[in-house]
């Protein structure tokens, strides 16, 4: 990025400047990143939740459409759900991040 030039703020903080030039040049994402963003969430009607915003691991014990070791994203307005799909640590330990 080439610098040209800085701003001090008012607590102390001096921030660089670049031209627009250097900021609209395009970053390459990573793999890992690509992937996250391009998961597809399917709606998943029958798996509701308790309105909740976040994600979990279904557990068909407490709601048979909430399938075991798939991760669901909750919409804390509607209760509704959709399916990201088999999570590793759902499957494993039936939570987002295993210890």
């Amino acid at each position: 990025m080439k610098v040209i030039s800085t701003v001090a703020l008012a607590f102390g903080a001096v921030i660089a400047m670049a031209s627009a030039a250097d900021v609209a040049a395009p970053v390459p994402a990573a793999p890992e990143a690509v992937a996250r963003a391009a998961a597809v969430c399917t709606p998943s009607p029958g798996c509701v939740c308790n309105k909740v915003q976040g994600q979990f691991c279904g557990n068909q014990a407490i709601n048979q459409a909430c399938t075991n070791g798939h991760v669901f994203e909750c919409n804390g307005q509607t209760g509704q759900t959709c399916d990201y799909g088999i999570r590793t640590s759902c499957v494993q330990c039936g939570k987002l991040s295993c210890p």
